[in-house]
């Protein structure tokens, strides 16, 4: 049962994204939107699964990456009316191609699709902890490390949504769909990219310590 957990998430995670895509759908070029997120979410998962052992089950970046994501998605659907989609991708494809600007702006439009990712990201502390009230120390979610993992996630949606409006660019076929997909899946390896560091961080510490020693 604990190897599948990582499996369930992923395909979780591919079914939250194309949902949140298909708030946006609005033309057939869309379905190869989905198609391109959808890989992009499943090699995000399998990069996240090889980061983390599967031995432990379901590991903190696994629930926090989960959570975050349905926090993003209900807080999307909250801003979606104050902000129809359409004008926000519209909004994005203007803005000048510089993340702490798309950040900014993000901020902005999207206070609660951003308030529902961290929530929800927060929220796999008690979670996890109540899982496995015994587990090691780095597989259990601190709060230091989930506001860096729900901080990467954050940078990384800004990120997904600029590579997203460049490849939409060269191929003609902008639209919500392809803003919200890039946004998504910037999300998942904005927390491949956490969980590398941090991993980095556990292998690289005994050299500094002994260097220091």
């Amino acid at each position: 049962m604990r190897p599948a957990a990582g499996r369930y998430t992923t395909g979780a995670l591919l079914v939250l994204a194309w949902s949140c895509q298909s708030l946006g759908y609005a033309q057939p070029v869309d379905l190869l939107q989905m198609l391109s997120t959808g890989g992009l979410v499943l090699l995000g998962g399998v990069a996240l699964g090889w980061l983390r052992p599967p031995q432990v089950g379901l590991t903190a970046p696994q629930a926090m990456l989960l959570l975050g994501a349905i926090g993003m998605l209900l807080g999307l659907m909250a801003d979606s009316h104050a902000t129809p989609l359409a004008l926000l991708a519209s909004l994005c494809s203007l803005a000048d191609r510089n993340l702490w600007l798309m950040l900014q702006l993000h901020w902005e439009l999207l206070p609660w699709m951003h308030a529902g990712m961290w929530i929800g990201g927060f929220a796999a502390i008690p979670l996890v902890r109540a899982m496995r009230p015994t587990c090691r120390r780095q597989y259990c979610v601190r709060l230091a490390q989930n506001v860096a993992c729900s901080a990467w996630m954050t940078v990384g949606m800004s990120a997904g949504v600029l590579l997203s409006e460049y490849l939409a660019l060269q191929s003609g076929a902008r639209s919500p769909a392809s803003m919200l997909g890039g946004m998504f899946s910037g999300m998942v390896w904005g927390m491949v990219a956490s969980v590398a560091l941090y991993r980095l961080y556990f292998r690289v510490r005994p050299m500094l310590e002994r260097a220091a020693a």
